[in-house]
This record gives structure tokens, C-alpha cells and sequence, in this order.
């Protein structure tokens, strides 16, 4: 597959054709030759073959308590992650965001009500309310993580990031003296993947893609919960779920990439074998850090 027939597929990824007739014919082999375009670059990964980020996004009540198993999981890796969290739950349950930040993982502020969330926020997306309110949203949340946590984010993830992206977000972190985002994914970027200097100079760390759906974020939630037949069909057991997740950090060493995986910590309990995987990863040439650790190597 040539450069241009992949800078075509990527300029016209809204289009559901164009979606529909990737996902069908050949997925895989359009996200590895997708990637392949990184084999080579001057990639800083600190001697590894590829970059990874970790993160986890705790929208729910049910996130925030499946939160202690997770991070004492976590706590005999020699890596650290990313947790992207909402000012609204960090009030009510302060002892376990601030058990993130005792293990040294990484806060990302969420927002203080993630707009269009059921529970706090139903059908106000982040995407249509106003400048103003979307500053209001991220300001919150920082003000209760420096209250209640001792702790001040240097980045944010937006809500729902993909279709709701939108680049205004770059102007109003820049005014919050903040440094990053990681709130659109690979598709929406010119950068085949990897981390970028977006406007502000607000670094932009994209999510990766499903390799079974090219146009869709790799998450739990679409791997698991979603309602879509598409998805229902193509994976929807744990061992699937592995094989994907896998298949991203081998092709990510393979063209010296970097990939950017989230998880809900609800769904750790559907993981069964949620270890084997982080046992994987460690095994890996790949450089294992959270969104601020990696900042220093991006030009």
C-alpha cells in the first residue's frame, strides 16, 4: 500500500465508506503499513525500540473503586501510568485518587463533570458548550486537584476526544500554563501515531486505533460494552482483547512507534488476565512512561 493511497485514506477518515471498506478488507495490514511510515525516524525512546503509554480513564463511581486493586497491581511494575480523572469524583472519593498519586502514577485532568456524562452532565457535550465553559470545566478540576490532593495536572483529556475533539482545547491549556493533551486519536493527525507539537505548543498525544476497527480508539469499553454489532462481532472475549492489545505493542517495536493505550479500570475485573499483559509489555524493547515523563524527548 502506497503513501499516498494511505494519506488519502487518512485525509477522508470521517468518511464511512472509506471506514467501512478498511474495516472489511484488511485492518491489520492498513494499521501496520500505517505505522511503517515511523521504521527509522529519529525517535527518542530512551534506547528502546518503541514508546507506550499507559492510561486509565475514571469516569464512574464503579472506576473509582475498582481503583485500589488496580494500582497495587501496577505497583510491582517498574513502570509508571496515566490516570485521567474527574474533579467532580475526586472530591467525593479522595483516598483512592490519592493513592495514584502516592504510587507515583500520573494525574491527567478529566474535567470536573466530563460533559455528557450520565451520572453528572447528561447530553452537554464537551465539544458544543462554550469556550468559557470549557475553560471553567478544566480549571475546576485543577483547583480540587491542588486541594485535595497536594497534586497540579500538567496535562488534560477532554471527554470522549475522537468526533467531539476539538482543537480549541490548544488555546485554553496554553492559558492554564498547561503542557499536553492526549484527547484525539492516530487517525485525526498527520503524524502516523505519534506525540506532536499542536498549536499553543501544547504537546498532542494521540490514542491508537482498534486493529480490527482503524477508526476506532483500542479501549475497553469498545472491546467489551459497546453496543454495536460491528464490534459484538469481530471481539469481544478477553482472550481477543489480549491477542489486539499484543498485536499494538509488537507492531509498535517492530516500526519503532509509539502507541497510547486506556483502559476503564471497571473493566479490570473482565481481565482476568489483565497481568499477562503487563508481564508482556515488560518484556518488551519499549519504553513504558506516563504523558510528562515522555515530554522532555518531543522536539
Amino acid at each position: 500500500m502506497s503513501d499516498k493511497i494511505i494519506e488519502f485514506i487518512k485525509r477522508n477518515n470521517s468518511n464511512l465508506i472509506v471506514q467501512g471498506a478498511i474495516t472489511l478488507l484488511f485492518p491489520e495490514y492498513f494499521l501496520r503499513k500505517y505505522f511503517q511510515g515511523n521504521a527509522g525516524r529519529n525517535n527518542n525512546w530512551r534506547g528502546k525500540k518503541a514508546g507506550l503509554t499507559i492510561s486509565f480513564d475514571c469516569d464512574y463511581p464503579k472506576d473509582v473503586t475498582a481503583m485500589p486493586e488496580l494500582i497495587a497491581m501496577l505497583n510491582k511494575y517498574p513502570f509508571k501510568t496515566s490516570f485521567a480523572c474527574v474533579g467532580h469524583w475526586i472530591e467525593k472519593y479522595p483516598d483512592e485518587h490519592r493513592a495514584i498519586v502516592d504510587s507515583g502514577h500520573e494525574i491527567v485532568n478529566h474535567t470536573y463533570s466530563h460533559p455528557d456524562n450520565e451520572l453528572l452532565n447528561p447530553g452537554r457535550k464537551f465539544k458544543t458548550i462554550s469556550r468559557g465553559e470549557k475553560k471553567e470545566e478544566i480549571e475546576k478540576c485543577h483547583e480540587i486537584c491542588l486541594r485535595v490532593l497536594g497534586y497540579e495536572p500538567k496535562g488534560c483529556r477532554i471527554p470522549h476526544f475522537k468526533n467531539l475533539f476539538t482543537d480549541q482545547i490548544y488555546g485554553i491549556l496554553k492559558e492554564l500554563g498547561y503542557a499536553y493533551s492526549s484527547s484525539t486519536h492516530l487517525m485525526n493527525t498527520d503524524t502516523r501515531g505519534m506525540p506532536f507539537r499542536a498549536s499553543e505548543g501544547i504537546i498532542e498525544f494521540p490514542l491508537s486505533t482498534c486493529p480490527r476497527h482503524p477508526f476506532t480508539v483500542f479501549d475497553t469499553w469498545h472491546s467489551f460494552n459497546s453496543p454495536r454489532l460491528a464490534y459484538r462481532m469481530v471481539h469481544r472475549t478477553e482472550e481477543e482483547y489480549i491477542g489486539l492489545f499484543k498485536w499494538l505493542i509488537d507492531t509498535a517495536v517492530e516500526t519503532n512507534s509509539y502507541i497510547n493505550i486506556y483502559i476503564d479500570p471497571a473493566d479490570i475485573h473482565k481481565m482476568k488476565r489483565m497481568k499477562e499483559i503487563l508481564d508482556y509489555i515488560r518484556a518488551q524493547d519499549i519504553w513504558v512512561a506516563t504523558y510528562e515523563e515522555m515530554l522532555g524527548g518531543i522536539k
